[in-house]
């Protein structure tokens, strides 16, 4: 699928377009060639650096995205390319690689979702979200503004440096502000290896969310918010679960962080656990085994050692 430079036009030069728009909604049927594209309600979309910032599109009137192909820009760069059913990663922007995600969950409502992580000071700009669906496209754009937070209001430590557990238990996170003071109004982001684990927004009304790979086993405890001490409690780890963890508070105007690792081990089931052991045994017991084998040989050489030099010694004694 090659894409156009220039929007395909109408088949009717005579009818304007919102006509066409008003009268496909009035009767429900959506046309392959008659379509627009509208991007969020809220514009410009502002982020901090290290967030990760959504950008959604959707088309109007609402229709199947699947079989669409969807291209999303900042100036000359590809930032995300969806084309015949699966993403293009070979065309992506260095800058981008890796840091994208393309939600497909509403595609069939004609709405599509990428997500950029850990947004950067260089990811400001305009953003162009294009659909194409057979020689016709549309597209609409809007700004992506990023701002640096600033450090130095207070500081965030981890409460341990390294922390290890044992595949299935619960294991616990914790990070301390100082000086002390109330956190529960200020938003607290958990990544793993830059990955958001777990956020906490601004304000206690406010939905949290969590990492698709932590869904249900994943817990941020309140009880010591108000002193300044953030907690993530982490169910049933898993081995995949290891990594560094960075815990991240930020104010309004001001932010820090603390870094934990975790480690994880996994743990042998029984069985193997009883193979395991009974191979260690059976290692002892061979290693012991063959040192009493070399002892008793030395004493015994050592031994005919002894009787030969007798025998030779009475041998000389009988031939003087």
């Amino acid at each position: 699928m090659k894409w156009n430079h220039q929007p395909a036009s109408y088949n009717s030069p005579t009818l304007p377009s919102y006509l066409i728009h008003l009268i496909l909604a009035l009767s429900g049927i959506p046309s392959s060639g008659t379509f627009t594209v509208s991007g969020p309600l809220v514009q410009p979309i502002r982020a901090w650096v290290g967030e990760d910032v959504q950008l959604s599109c959707h088309l109007f009137p609402k229709m199947d995205a699947r079989g669409m192909g969807v291209k999303w820009v900042r100036g000359p760069l590809v930032v995300h390319l969806y084309r015949t059913g699966k993403e293009v990663q070979e065309v992506q922007a260095p800058a981008f690689q890796g840091r994208t995600k393309m939600l497909r969950e509403d595609m069939a409502e004609g709405k599509v979702t990428v997500i950029i992580h850990q947004v950067q000071l260089s990811d400001s700009g305009q953003y162009t979200c294009y659909f194409q669906e057979g020689s016709f496209y549309n597209e609409t754009s809007f700004d992506l503004q990023v701002s640096e937070l600033q450090k130095g209001a207070f500081s965030v430590t981890g409460l341990a440096q390294l922390i290890q557990a044992k595949q299935g238990e619960d294991v616990t996170l914790s990070c301390q502000l100082y000086p002390k003071m109330d956190a529960q109004d200020m938003t607290v982001n958990w990544f793993r290896n830059h990955t958001l684990v777990h956020r906490y927004p601004t304000g206690k009304k406010l939905e949290e969310s969590q990492g698709s790979e932590f869904q249900g086993r994943m817990e941020l405890l309140k009880h010591d918010m108000a002193e300044g001490k953030v907690t993530l409690r982490i169910q049933q780890v898993q081995v995949s679960d290891s990594g560094q963890y960075t815990c991240r508070v930020q104010s309004p105007d001001n932010y820090d962080e603390a870094h934990i690792e975790l480690q994880v081990a996994e743990n042998l089931p029984t069985s193997q656990k009883t193979l395991a052991i009974f191979l260690v045994v059976v290692f002892l017991v061979v290693i012991i085994g063959s040192v009493f084998v070399i002892y008793f040989f030395c004493q015994t050489q050592l031994q005919r050692g002894r009787e030969v030099a007798s025998i030779v010694s009475r041998s000389r004694r009988w031939l003087e």
